[in-house]
């Protein structure tokens, strides 16, 4: 008898999917979508400030006078936004021709683990890929590591600390 729920249950979960999706390609029901761009005026730049503040400063104690610097003015910035409202940020500052390092990558909580961090990765993969870039390196989080691996980063130092949280950097080819 429990065999039987459990292919009864399976049943019906599948059928939900099927009908689900069905719907969906019929324009009936649309799926969240969120907007992955580059900062185009003093608005977005500001909603991307809030994030790292929300993010960094607050969550995790790292001194505003850290977390915001002068290369803020020498970089380019990603926002991701949830209609007009900026959910989610990072920088990239350009190392050299063929070469750049993201930064400050940071989603608001509500936000987190449905994949905006991967979609941060792939618009920037795409836009650098565009601009000439051969190589990403980033500092990530030990606790992000994995991650990031899954965006398909790789390991290339040993763990080290940055304002007071270890990190380890990664780096990609493009």
């Amino acid at each position: 008898m429990r065999r039987h729920l459990y292919h009864f249950q399976g049943f019906f979960i599948y059928h939900i999917i099927y009908n689900y999706a069905k719907l969906i390609s019929a324009g009936l029901v649309t799926m969240k979508e969120f907007t992955y761009k580059l900062v185009e005026n003093d608005s977005e730049l500001k909603g991307a400030f809030g994030v790292r503040r929300q993010v960094f400063v607050k969550e995790q104690n790292i001194p505003e006078e850290e977390e915001f610097d002068k290369l803020d003015s020498e970089t380019l910035h990603v926002v991701v936004k949830d209609g007009n409202r900026v959910i989610g940020t990072t920088r990239v500052l350009f190392l050299a021709d063929s070469q750049a390092k993201l930064e400050r990558i940071a989603i608001l909580k509500p936000f987190r683990r449905r994949g905006i961090g991967r979609g941060i990765i792939l618009f920037l993969d795409e836009e650098l890929r565009n601009r000439g870039i051969e190589q990403v390196i980033l500092h990530a989080q030990c606790a992000a590591a994995a991650f990031y691996k899954s965006c398909g980063f790789e390991e290339s130092s040993s763990p080290f600390w940055e304002v007071g949280i270890k990190h380890i950097k990664m780096q990609k080819r493009l």
